[in-house]
C-alpha cells in the first residue's frame, strides 16, 4: 500500500533537517549563470490551488524553481526542506516582500495533483505547486534546462520517476538568471540571492 506523500514527509522531516544542516555546513554555493537572462516559453499550467500558471506567473517576484513529484522519497523533499531554510535565511536580509516564492514543479501529474496542495503547503506560505499535462509540462522542463522520465509500472503499479535536482532562479521579469547546484548551503544561498536583488534593482535603475 503506498504511503501518502505528506505523511512520508513528516516521517523524515526531521531526519532531513539534520542531514541538510550536515551536509551544507562546509559547502560552497554551486551556481551557473547565463550571460544574459533567458526568457522562458509559453506554457500553461495550473497551480496547487487549480489557478492558472503561465510564464506571466514568474514575473513580479524572484523565483527559486526545481522539479519534482509528491512521491519522491529522497531527492525533493531534502531540496526542500533546504529552500525553506534558505528563506528563513534571506529573513535577516531583505524585506519580506521581497522574498522569493519556492515553485515545485510537479512532473507526475496522475498522482501529484491529489496532494500537490498539501504537499507544498507543509513547506511554508512561499511555496506553489504547479502541474498539468506532459505536454505543458515538457515545455517548461525543456525551457529551465531540466528533464524527468517517467518509468514503467511494476505489478503493484508503482513506478520510478527520474528528474533534474537543479534549483532555477528567476527573476522579476521573469527569466532566468541562475541555476544552483545542490548541496544548497542556506546561508551562502540566501546571500547569493540577496546580493542578486540588489544587482538587479541598481540595473533597473540605470536602464
Amino acid at each position: 500500500m503506498r504511503q501518502a506523500p505528506i505523511a512520508f514527509v513528516l516521517a523524515f522531516l526531521a531526519f532531513l533537517a539534520v542531514v541538510a544542516a550536515m551536509a551544507t555546513a562546509e559547502a560552497e554555493i554551486r551556481v551557473v549563470e547565463p550571460k544574459k537572462p533567458e526568457t522562458l516559453p509559453a506554457f500553461t499550467l495550473q497551480d496547487h490551488a487549480g489557478r492558472p500558471f503561465t510564464a506571466e506567473s514568474f514575473k513580479g517576484r524572484w523565483s527559486l524553481t526545481l522539479i519534482g513529484y509528491t512521491y519522491c522519497p529522497d531527492v525533493c523533499p531534502f531540496v526542500l526542506t533546504n529552500m525553506a531554510e534558505v528563506l528563513n535565511q534571506m529573513t535577516m536580509r531583505v524585506r519580506p516582500d521581497k522574498l522569493p516564492q519556492v515553485l515545485f514543479l510537479a512532473v507526475d501529474p496522475k498522482r501529484d495533483q491529489e496532494h500537490l496542495a498539501s504537499y507544498v503547503g507543509h513547506f511554508g506560505p512561499q511555496f506553489v505547486g504547479a502541474t498539468g499535462d506532459h505536454k505543458e509540462l515538457a515545455k517548461l522542463v525543456k525551457g529551465l534546462d531540466g528533464f524527468y522520465r517517467l518509468g514503467k509500472p511494476g505489478k503493484d503499479g508503482n513506478y520510478e520517476v527520474q528528474h533534474s535536482a537543479a534549483v532555477i532562479v528567476t527573476g522579476p521579469d521573469g527569466r532566468i538568471h541562475a541555476k544552483l547546484s545542490p548541496p544548497l548551503a542556506p546561508s551562502e544561498v540566501a546571500e547569493y540571492l540577496a546580493r542578486k536583488q540588489i544587482a538587479y534593482n541598481r540595473e533597473q535603475r540605470n536602464d
